[in-house]
């Protein structure tokens, strides 16, 4: 679990600016801004992994219970998936999904039944319940998501989605390189 800043924690950008002054003291012979791209996107997700944990504690759930509670509402309601298919969006552990399933079927939001194509696997939809709490938390959420970005432009905003969809796709390339 990511930890949560403090007040008293230094600025995440001046974090990252030292660190940069010293890489470039120490490893003089190593290109400017290159070394200092992927360190940006992982504070960036830290701040983010924390932003989220502090959203959904209202709500008692987890990240990755709002993922897969989240990935289940937007598909058409009553076709379930199987855990794999979640997978591929909650971006969890196979222990993780289990755990996660685990806890969301105990609150009532989700059943698992067999699955008729696959004996060894189950399918999973949301229950009623959980079709109206991921509803409500999904709400919550978009809220709280448009505070972020209020005061840029729908220029700046399209400029900064594109922005991170480049770096999304970078990054997804550069793994698929180093396997």
């Amino acid at each position: 679990m990511a930890q949560a800043p403090r007040r008293d924690d230094p600025d995440p950008l001046e974090l990252l600016d030292d660190a940069a002054a010293r890489r470039r003291e120490m490893l003089p012979d190593l290109a400017g801004d290159d070394a200092a791209y992927v360190p940006h996107l992982a504070t960036l997700g830290h701040l983010i992994d924390v932003y989220m944990q502090r959203l959904l504690k209202p709500h008692g759930i987890s990240v990755s219970d709002h993922r897969v509670l989240s990935t289940l509402r937007i598909m058409p309601r009553g076709h379930p998936a199987t855990p794999q298919d979640l997978n591929r969006v909650a971006r969890i552990t196979s222990a993780g999904m289990t755990r996660t399933l685990d806890r969301l079927e105990d609150a009532g939001y989700v059943d698992r039944v067999p699955n008729p194509d696959d004996r060894r696997s189950v399918l999973v939809g949301l229950t009623d319940a959980g079709w109206e709490f991921a509803a409500s938390v999904m709400r919550d959420m978009h809220a709280h998501y448009e505070t972020v970005a209020a005061d840029l432009s729908a220029a700046e905003r399209k400029a900064s989605l594109e922005t991170l969809r480049g770096a999304i796709s970078r990054l997804a390339d550069a793994i698929t390189r180093t396997r």
